[in-house]
């Protein structure tokens, strides 16, 4: 899926370098989108009250 750029003995995890271009098919891709998409899901409200309530409990340990 990914271009060899390193050497065989380093594991697949290892070898993605996003500074390098990746050799995939279309349907490769799509593939790989359609599973994000059937992942979990976070409506943008929610996120953003989250990530508020996480910014609040953050600044308030880093104040004491």
């Amino acid at each position: 899926m990914y271009k060899e750029v390193v050497d065989p003995e380093i594991s697949v995890s290892d070898k993605f370098n996003p500074n390098f271009p990746c050799e995939v098919t279309q349907e490769e891709f799509m593939a790989h989108i359609r599973r994000i998409e059937r992942g979990n899901f976070t409506p943008l409200e929610e996120a953003n009250r989250e990530f508020e309530e996480w910014r609040k409990e953050y600044h308030a340990k880093r104040s004491k």
